[in-house]
């Protein structure tokens, strides 16, 4: 099957693979989810003294401010300075295979992350549940059609291309490890996947300020953006290493 980027394609990605996809194979997820404390603990370490970010798409909740995030991984793109904060976390990530992007994914109460697509197909998005207030109807995700709560200290696997939204109708926040891992199939592809995705996030980041700019025909996107994404190619590994020097 060939990637599907949302960036280049304005119609609805479409596959026969079921919304949740079964990540119990993969036999480190089941030591991330016996560490789940451990990783909360950092977090809650951290933010006595950090902040966490509000979404920087802001299109994408009902109330402003409600969705917030901290990142170790950006597709591919190393956030050293934070991942100091994180190194049990980080250890027990980097013992998965392909995992792209990292990062805590925090919902306020009585807030909602409105339907959307991913970005691409290449990637499981897995949740591993920190602090849950409440299951489902009350707190979850719904992907296609199908809704499923989280639990803490256990990890769910789904395709983030299919639309979805997520919310949090408890009276507490709900908190989340969310991590993007590599499919199989594009593994060699992960450098252009990377810098494709990065891209397509910096022209989100002007569409929150022109909205105009989402009813352009994307297929003209793929012209314009090459070379930004060539670039990204080269760029992202040179960045780590350099980054991880200093």
């Amino acid at each position: 099957m060939s990637i599907w980027f949302s960036v280049f394609d304005n119609k609805e990605y479409v596959s026969n693979d079921p919304p949740f996809a079964d990540i119990s194979s993969i036999k480190q997820i089941e030591n991330l989810e016996r560490n789940y404390k451990t990783i909360l603990a950092e977090l809650q370490q951290y933010i006595t003294a950090n902040e966490m970010e509000s979404h920087f798409n802001v299109t994408m909740v009902e109330k402003p401010k409600t969705w917030k995030v901290r990142s170790l991984r950006v597709w591919g793109v190393e956030m050293y300075e934070v991942q100091k904060h994180f190194q049990k976390t980080m250890a027990l990530l980097n013992d998965i295979p392909n995992v792209i992007n990292i990062g805590f994914n925090l919902l306020e109460p009585q807030a909602k992350i409105k339907p959307h697509s991913g970005d691409t197909n290449a990637i499981t998005r897995c949740h591993l549940g920190l602090k849950i207030p409440a299951g489902q109807p009350t707190c979850a995700i719904m992907v296609k059609n199908e809704v499923r709560g989280w639990q803490e200290g256990k990890a769910i696997g789904f395709i983030d291309a299919y639309p979805h939204e997520a919310w949090n109708l408890s009276t507490e926040k709900r908190i989340i490890l969310l991590f993007d891992i590599l499919q199989p199939t594009y593994v060699k592809q992960k450098n252009k996947i990377c810098a494709t995705i990065l891209t397509s996030l910096y022209l989100q980041n002007i569409g929150n300020r022109f909205q105009s700019l989402y009813k352009t025909n994307r297929k003209k996107f793929k012209l314009i953006l090459y070379p930004f994404i060539l670039f990204l190619q080269l760029a992202i590994p040179l960045r780590n290493r350099i980054k991880s020097r200093g």
